[in-house]
């Protein structure tokens, strides 16, 4: 019988998680290239949503680590955080795409979801977005 890993729920600043989940963020960063924006102040920077995922990250990338190769480079075990940006942003977009995440289990599904949304609007947002995972320690 396979254990099953939670999804994703809502983190804050300084909430307890468990050793084996990762911190996931969406960060606005400071975009310096002319954007086409109208007129007016620009967009806050910093973290816009964070989640703890339950452990089905690592999960996720045990079983699809071959098909998700932008992810499984990023993984943030080996320095205990990584952000994702517009150069890798597109290639982890496609490949999440390509996952069938209908046969993937609940929290898993999830979470890959939430990555593939978060990529899709960094994209759409023209690299003012980042995706950040974190290490618990």
């Amino acid at each position: 019988m396979r254990s099953e890993t939670r999804g994703p729920r809502p983190y804050g600043p300084g909430e307890e998680v468990s050793e084996d989940e990762y911190v996931l963020g969406l960060y606005r960063v400071p975009v310096k290239a002319r954007t086409g924006r109208k007129a007016g102040p620009a967009p806050e920077s910093g973290l816009l949503e964070a989640y703890a995922d339950g452990g089905a990250l690592r999960a996720a990338l045990r079983r699809l680590g071959r098909s998700l190769p932008t992810l499984a480079r990023h993984e943030p075990d080996l320095d205990f955080s990584t952000r994702i940006g517009r150069p890798a942003m597109a290639g982890l977009v496609r490949e999440l795409e390509q996952v069938d995440l209908t046969r993937s289990p609940a929290g898993e599904r999830e979470v890959l979801r939430l990555l593939l949304d978060w990529g899709r609007q960094s994209l759409a947002e023209g690299g003012a977005l980042r995706i950040e995972i974190d290490a618990v320690q």
